[in-house]
């Protein structure tokens, strides 16, 4: 493959539920960092989220009553599920071509000497929810699950040739819905251009207060 891939889901077919999706802007994208493949997926988000965990370091002096408390450092955690919806074969073969993509970016990319020269670092966009802190591209996440379910219950596609003939024949089958589970740990993009690198811009509003 040359240059970089850029997949959207559900585009063959343009079904009802896709195109409706895309006209309200109901995209989750993913951006590869280290070779800019980007995936993007029309969906619908059924649950999200969005984890604050500050680590906090205790220090214990013989005077002292109370400890000295240090942050240390505040992990931010985000978990999401995505449902995208298959209406014709080609869609779900090119929805599943996206989610093999999306996967194979979970993985260090490799030289031709097997070393690893970049880092699984993945640039996650979903709306406002996730559309990052300066120019509104997304946030940057090291996925560390993700869970890829096949939704039979709502039905198959298989070109109407009947489960046993299928089954028979080793052809194709595809849910008409496929779920998405993402648990990920998010990296905080400093402001370099600021004299003090922080996430917030020098101009950041601040609500409260007089």
């Amino acid at each position: 493959m040359s240059g970089h891939a850029h997949l959207k889901a559900g585009l063959p077919g343009d079904s009802t539920v896709t195109k409706w999706a895309r006209q309200q802007g109901y995209i989750v994208k993913f951006t590869h960092l280290p070779t800019g493949h980007i995936v993007e997926f029309p969906s619908i988000i059924s649950d999200f989220t969005d984890n604050h965990q500050p680590s906090l370091e205790m220090r214990y002096g013989s005077s002292q009553h109370d400890p000295i408390t240090t942050i240390t450092k505040t992990g931010r955690n985000i978990s999401f599920t995505l449902n995208v919806l298959n209406s014709s074969l080609n869609e779900a073969r090119h929805n599943t071509q996206c989610v093999n993509l999306l996967i194979q970016m979970l993985y260090p990319t490799m030289d031709n000497a097997n070393s690893f020269n970049g880092l699984p670092f993945i640039n996650v966009h979903m709306m406002n929810i996730l559309d990052g802190n300066n120019n509104g591209d997304g946030v940057i996440c090291v996925i560390e699950s993700l869970d890829y379910n096949l939704d039979f219950d709502n039905g198959i596609l298989n070109s109407n040739e009947g489960v046993l003939i299928l089954n028979s024949s080793g052809k194709e089958i595809y849910p008409i819905s496929i779920q998405l589970s993402i648990s990920a740990k998010t990296l905080i993009q400093a402001n370099m251009d600021s004299e003090s690198p922080s996430p917030l811009s020098p101009n950041y509003p601040s609500y409260g207060g007089r």
